[in-house]
């Protein structure tokens, strides 16, 4: 019961790999929600309080194991993968307005352990389920929902994390080749930078040729491989879901796959929120595509066709062959 109540409001923020031992660095949140748009932010937010800033409360990562063993947190109810740039923010931040949910969203220690490969498999399932539950403890007592979703680039573990939580029902969200590519040209997030990320080995080709590729054909082959993946891994529990159905999928096939009712109370809530964009409050969000199609250049639209159209095309076969799209 000890360590169960010094537990209490702490959530484990970093990770951190020391010679052969892993280490938590902790940080105290009380019973705050995460409504932020990202994991991240929440616990910047929250370690410029004082209190944060005087203590470093730091554990060897078997006590999160142990943690798990003594309060094991919610079962999650739904996963959220996607290729990025396409309502991902939008879908977790909806159903963070749940007031009985907890949504975390792209929690960097969480996408690490699922996608490193400096660990044991064995031993990063271990600490990959004892961080969920972690991550997915009751603050104010009242939660009974728990959605995670993760980096872009985790779709890379899919294989992993489904014989993980091989129970868990999951989405991956996708949008038009050409529209998501002008999205990342003109804000490019880091995975799409060619060299930036150590996961560029996923796409199979020598460093010396990623760092000499045009932005647009590595961006393009990055977001392929990516759908690739899900292509690859989608099975009984797995759906795709195109950004043009958002927001309407969110209260209609997403909460339907996961099992999820809304209330007319939560939709308003949520329809409340599809007024402004997810990452950025003061902005409105719009759905089904606003990119100009004058904007797009040659060099995009090759690589977009070459690149991603294929894997595009199936998935959206894959929906409209999925029975939970219906209606």
């Amino acid at each position: 019961m000890k360590s169960v109540m010094k537990r209490e409001g702490w959530v484990p923020a970093r990770l951190k790999l020391r010679g052969e031992d892993t280490v938590v660095d902790w940080c105290w949140i009380g019973s705050e929600r995460f409504t932020e748009p990202f994991f991240d932010q929440t616990i910047a937010n929250a370690l410029q309080r004082p209190f944060n800033k005087i203590f470093v409360h730091r554990t060897p990562i078997a006590e999160l194991c142990e943690w798990q063993s003594a309060s094991p947190g919610i079962q999650p109810t739904g996963f959220i993968f996607h290729m990025s740039r396409c309502g991902s923010t939008l879908v977790s931040q909806m159903l963070a307005t749940l007031p009985d949910a907890v949504v975390i969203s792209e929690a960097s220690p969480l996408d690490w352990l699922a996608r490193t490969t400096a660990i044991p498999e064995e031993t990063r399932a271990m600490w990959f389920r004892a961080m969920v539950s972690a991550l997915g403890q009751r603050r104010w007592g009242g939660e009974t929902r728990y959605f995670i979703k993760f980096d872009s680039m985790t779709v890379l573990a899919l294989p992993f994390i489904r014989r993980v939580f091989p129970e868990v029902p999951w989405i991956f969200l996708y949008r038009d080749p050409e529209e998501v590519l002008m999205s990342q040209l003109r804000d490019p997030a880091p995975a799409m930078s060619p060299g930036f990320v150590i996961d560029v080995r996923a796409l199979e080709i020598p460093m010396e040729e990623v760092l000499s590729m045009p932005v647009e054909e590595y961006a393009a082959r990055v977001m392929g491989r990516l759908c690739d993946c899900a292509i690859r891994g989608m099975d009984q529990l797995g759906i795709p879901v195109n950004y043009k159905t958002l927001p309407d999928a969110v209260w209609g096939m997403v909460a339907s796959h996961f099992h999820t009712v809304i209330s007319d109370k939560d939709l308003g809530k949520m329809r409340e929120l599809i007024n402004r964009d997810a990452k950025r409050p003061s902005q409105k969000f719009e759905g089904g595509g606003s990119a100009k199609r004058d904007d797009f250049s040659d060099a995009l639209c090759e690589a977009a066709v070459r690149w991603m159209a294929p894997a595009y095309t199936e998935l959206e076969r894959l929906a409209i062959a999925q029975p939970t799209n219906i209606g």
